[in-house]
């Protein structure tokens, strides 16, 4: 029997925002098109305030457990915390319409035992219900536990999933935090947790939309609540609710509790909305005959538009992306545009590039407007006007680049940037300034700043297509990729970065660990951690032994050299958990043998040490001595001269050519070898010739030769191998991506 008890004080004022907009459905869908989903946050409790409202969270105990209190964690600050007790809130999901899912997100973190507390009898809890929904006279209810324990029991049928009675899954582990993001749609479900993927069902034999329905139509959501099970001591904060399915936005880990900016360095600064279409849609909704396919290389999955007809053919993005600009007036779009299945260039001289509307299609998208045309000029219709005119533009004339000046003539990728200000307006091709216009701000034609205090009127955003007013303009056949937008205006600097980073060349091998330790392999005792920022999960290795803890790479990581005859490896780097820097003075940073591991590792072999210095042994061999240094000596960056010193990220970068060698430390040269390329002790071209014979690839460990150095504590990041030597512009690209 349930226990209530009320707190003697009122506890935390939580924010709740609950909110609705009108469903889509104004305009008419063409033919085999369904209304449109809609994401939408309908509440968020952040557990920021100094008491609970008891008339938004109502708080309640089991017996002889106590009622949920606010908390103060070391971590995410104020939090909620359960022991015995737990909670329940008007359902969100009553004031609005729930089309294809329901969509949770939420820190969690379970309790263990403390270190006075006898431990040989925990276990941890996964059959108690993290939140529930349940109806009046709890005849009806669905939960979900911390297995990933899916329970469905209602009058129209019953679905479970991932009962421990059956198995462990082992969905997240106890003692720590982890944020966790789920999705319960019409076919199935997904759960994410610190923003891998560990769910995925497409239910076949029952019809998950009841579970979604029932969701969104019974008075109340309880957390902590709802199976047979008492929950066990845990703490929650930043619970989210959305009507409809959860996109790589909501998924990606936030930095900490309340912080809506993304981790794993996705998000510029300012990026409100960022799609490079590589998982589904990513929110998007694709609008007559487009098409997602893999263009390759860089650039990966991308949307490939259709042409020739009008108003029929574009991509839909969610509608609240130009609604983030009320505060900062400012707002930057950049998406990379390919022009090889549009035709020619007369195909679509007068095409829209980007437009947005209140709502669409119609034959006459009139009032609230903006348009960005492909040919590089603007108009702006929302709560006043600006059609940017040749008076307006600082060159006293609007360059049309189209026709003759196609842009996109040679069929290669492109980057479109606009930015605007209240009094400013600039269009950039490629990072080159190719239209700007500067307004007073106020009165007839001269009004940008609409787009800002007014953004969130344009709610039917489209992406190549869906041309203004009534004019007769066909949707282009373009290509897009990395669609992304900012509530500040990027900076010719800002815009060549991007650009610069996008065509860097593409490694052969790569390891960022957001899919956990992926195609490497933990030897030892290292794990997959995520530290937070903009690091996302990281390789966090264990120091103090010898040859005993490291991560082993794919044995084909570097066999990729031999016709391009160059390398490079590139890695991001922390000491913090590491110890003093004379505890890894001597240590190895990136290895690579024959075979391994062994007490003597010998030739074949490529040592880089921590310290700054090289060693290869591969059918030829270079110690990269002193005499070979462009300034005279091997300067050894250890001990006093520790470059992890701070515990901060820093960027490891070692480049190969067959006469040169160079090691920067975040784009900084600090080592540099000329050799002659061949004799003894000069030749370094047998990386090249027989890089496949070094198949045991070490990262973080496993020293050469018989030397006694332990292997550091050091926690690793975006490893990457290129068969290219990157300049040093390439890898202060790299650094300025995560820095």
């Amino acid at each position: 029997m349930k226990t209530r008890k009320w707190p003697a004080i009122c506890l935390a004022i939580l924010t709740l925002c609950m909110g609705s907009c009108q469903d889509w459905g104004q305009m008419n869908p063409i033919p085999g098109h369904q209304v449109l989903p809609k994401l939408e946050l309908v509440a968020n409790l952040t557990f920021d305030d100094e008491k609970l409202n008891p008339e938004e969270i109502q708080t309640f105990a089991y017996p002889d457990g106590d009622i949920p209190s606010l908390f103060t964690d070391e971590t995410l600050g104020q939090v909620l915390q359960f022991e015995g007790g737990y909670a329940r809130i008007f359902n969100p999901l009553n004031k609005v319409k729930v089309q294809d899912g329901v969509s949770l997100t939420f820190w969690m973190k379970q309790a263990i035992p403390e270190e006075d507390e006898d431990a040989s009898t925990f276990e941890q809890d996964v059959t108690g219900a993290i939140f529930s929904f349940e109806n009046a006279n709890s005849t009806q209810r669905m939960f979900f536990t911390a297995n990933g324990w899916l329970h469905y029991e209602g009058v129209d049928g019953s679905y479970e999933d991932n009962n421990p009675a059956d198995a462990k899954t082992g969905l997240m582990s106890a003692g720590e935090w982890h944020y966790v993001a789920i999705s319960v749609k019409n076919n199935g479900y997904f759960v994410y947790v610190d923003g891998l993927k560990k769910i995925e069902k497409t239910v076949s034999d029952f019809d998950c939309s009841k579970i979604v329905q029932f969701m969104a139509s019974v008075p109340y959501l309880y957390i902590g609540y709802g199976s047979d099970t008492e929950n066990q001591k845990w703490l929650l904060d930043d619970l989210s609710v959305y009507r409809n399915t959860i996109t790589n936005a909501e998924i990606a880990v936030p930095k900490k509790g309340g912080d809506s900016s993304v981790e794993g360095g996705e998000l510029y600064p300012g990026q409100v909305f960022f799609s490079d279409f590589e998982r589904e849609n990513d929110g998007t909704t694709i609008y007559g005959k487009g098409s997602f396919i893999d263009f390759g290389g860089n650039f990966g999955r991308v949307f490939q538009n259709v042409g020739g007809a009008q108003r029929s053919n574009y991509l839909i993005l969610p509608e609240d992306v130009l609604s983030h600009s009320a505060e900062t007036k400012e707002l930057s779009i950049g998406v990379w545009v390919n022009a090889a299945n549009a035709g020619a260039s007369a195909d679509y001289m007068w095409a829209p590039l980007f437009s947005a509307y209140a709502s669409g299609p119609a034959t006459d998208n009139g009032t609230p407007m903006f348009i960005c045309q492909y040919r590089g000029i603007l108009q702006v219709n929302c709560n006043g006007w600006c059609d940017f005119t040749d008076a307006q533009n600082t060159n006293h004339v609007n360059g049309v680049y189209h026709d003759a000046t196609d842009w996109l003539a040679d069929k290669g990728w492109h980057y479109y940037t606009v930015t605007l200000t209240e009094t400013n307006a600039k269009v950039y091709f490629d990072g080159v300034l190719k239209n700007e216009w500067n307004v007073s701000g106020s009165g007839d034609g001269n009004v940008i700043g609409g787009l800002f205090s007014n953004g969130s009127d344009l709610k039917y955003i489209c992406l190549g297509g869906n041309q203004a007013w009534n004019w007769g303009d066909n949707d282009p056949g373009f290509m897009f990729d990395d669609i992304a937008i900012y509530n500040k205006a990027l900076t010719k600097a800002e815009i060549d970065n991007i650009i610069a980073y996008k065509k860097l060349p593409t490694p052969t091998y790569f390891n960022d660990f957001e899919k956990g330790v992926g195609n490497a392999t933990i030897y030892g005792a290292g794990t997959i951690e995520r530290p937070g920022g903009a690091w996302g999960n990281v390789f966090q290795n264990v120091g103090g032994a010898l040859r005993s803890n490291y991560l082993v790479l794919p044995e084909d990581a570097l066999s990729h050299t031999a016709d391009t005859k160059q390398l490079t490896v590139a890695v991001w780097v922390n000491s913090e958990n590491a110890g003093a820097s004379t505890d890894y003075m001597w240590a190895p940073l990136f290895m690579a043998y024959g075979s391994g591991p062994a007490t003597d590792n010998g030739a074949p072999m490529l040592a880089c040490q921590y310290r700054g210095v090289l060693q290869v042994n591969c059918s030829g061999w270079c110690d990269f001595t002193d005499a070979q240094n462009t300034a005279g000596v091997n300067v050894a960056y250890h001990d006093a001269t520790d470059w992890l010193a701070d515990k901060d990220w820093h960027l490891y970068t070692a480049v190969f050519t067959e006469t040169n060698a160079k090691v920067y430390f975040d784009g900084v040269l600090k080592n540099e070898w000329n050799v002659s390329g061949s004799g003894d002790g000069n030749v370094i071209a047998g990386l090249f010739s027989n890089g496949s014979d070094l198949k045991y690839i070490c990262l973080g460990g496993n020293q050469a030769w018989n030397w006694g150095d332990n292997d550091p504590g050091f926690a690793f990041d975006h490893i990457s191998i290129y068969n290219v030597a990157l300049t040093q512009e390439q890898i202060k690209v790299l650094v300025s991506r995560k820095k």
